[in-house]
C-alpha cells in the first residue's frame, strides 16, 4: 500500500455505492474507507477542513460547485477533465486534472499531492485565492461592469 495511514472518505450517497463498499473490501482497504452518506453542509464543511487533497471522478458536471467549496478549505482538487470541472480546476494550480475513466492516473496524480508536502501546500493556497473570486460581491460587481459596458456602447451607437 502506497501511503499505509491515508484514510479513504466518500462523503454522500448515491447508486455506486454499494459497489464501491464491495470493491473497498475486495481491495482489502475497508478498515481505511469511510462512508459518509448524506451529510449536513456544516459536517461537510469540517470532513473538508480534515482532508489533504479532494478528488472528483464526475463524467459531467454543471459547474464544480464541490471542488470550490473544497478549494475553499484549502483542499487541492484531482478531478476527470470533463466540462464542468475542467473549468473550476486550475490544472497543476489548484489541483490536476485527469483523463476520466483512467483510474490509474487519478492514483498517480492523488498520490503526487500526498507525497509531496511543498506541492500540497502551493496547491492549497492557489486553490483558497481561486475560491476568493467566486465570492457573490465579487461576481455581482463583475455582473455591474458588464451591464455598465453594455449601456456605454449601446449610448455610443444610437450617438453615431
Amino acid at each position: 500500500m502506497e501511503k499505509p495511514n491515508a484514510t479513504l472518505t466518500i462523503v454522500g450517497d448515491g447508486d455506486a455505492r454499494p459497489e464501491l463498499e464491495n470493491l473497498a473490501q475486495q481491495l482489502g482497504i475497508h478498515q481505511q474507507t469511510v462512508f459518509t452518506g448524506f451529510v449536513s453542509e456544516s459536517r461537510k464543511v469540517e470532513l473538508l477542513n480534515l482532508m489533504d487533497v479532494a478528488a472528483n471522478p464526475s463524467s459531467k458536471e454543471g459547474w464544480g460547485l464541490t471542488v470550490i467549496e473544497a478549494n475553499a478549505c484549502q483542499v487541492p482538487v484531482v478531478a476527470s477533465d470533463v466540462p464542468g470541472l475542467r473549468d473550476s480546476v486550475q490544472d497543476g494550480k489548484t489541483g490536476f486534472l485527469y483523463e476520466y475513466g483512467n483510474i490509474e492516473q487519478l492514483a498517480e496524480k492523488l498520490l503526487l499531492v500526498l507525497r509531496d508536502d511543498r506541492l500540497r501546500e502551493r496547491l492549497s493556497e492557489e486553490a483558497y485565492q481561486w475560491s476568493l473570486s467566486f465570492d457573490w460581491e465579487v461576481s455581482a460587481d463583475k455582473m455591474l461592469g458588464v451591464l455598465e459596458t453594455a449601456i456605454h456602447l449601446k449610448q455610443a451607437l444610437r450617438e453615431a
